[in-house]
């Protein structure tokens, strides 16, 4: 397992259980990829990995994105906007897979995902679980 990846705690829980658990199944594919990282099966698991990670990830956004349309979040676009920048991102760095030493862009494909989730998850996605309590209350 890279060292860098967090296990799943609290401070990544957002009071939606849908969200919660798209989010915890993101982190464990991130860790499969990371574990994939040393797979003597080389490049063809690793890029299987990232495909999957790649489609499931375009699943999450747009599932989110709808859940904010819907309830009328204020920061939708910018919100928009950050995960247009993250799949942009993980779109070149797949591409560089193939392109460079394969084995050492996967890893910054794996380190880019998790500062990633634990700033986007705990940082923007909480100000819209945020927003929700708030609407809630009213």
């Amino acid at each position: 397992m890279h060292e860098s990846i967090p296990h799943w705690d609290a401070r990544f829980e957002l009071g939606r259980e849908d969200g919660d658990l798209q989010h915890r199944y993101f982190l464990n594919l991130v860790n499969r990829l990371a574990g994939a990282l040393s797979d003597a099966r080389g490049v063809a698991r690793r890029a299987a990995l990232l495909a999957e990670l790649k489609a499931y990830d375009r699943f999450h956004l747009l599932s989110e994105e709808n859940l904010m349309q819907r309830d009328a979040y204020p920061g939708l676009a910018r919100h928009r906007r950050l995960h247009d920048e993250l799949f942009d991102a993980l779109s070149s760095r797949e591409h560089a897979v193939s392109l460079a030493d394969e084995a050492t862009t996967v890893d910054d494909i794996v380190r880019f995902l998790v500062e990633w989730c634990v700033h986007h998850t705990a940082g923007e996605d909480r100000l819209y679980a945020e927003f929700r309590q708030q609407a809630a209350g009213r």
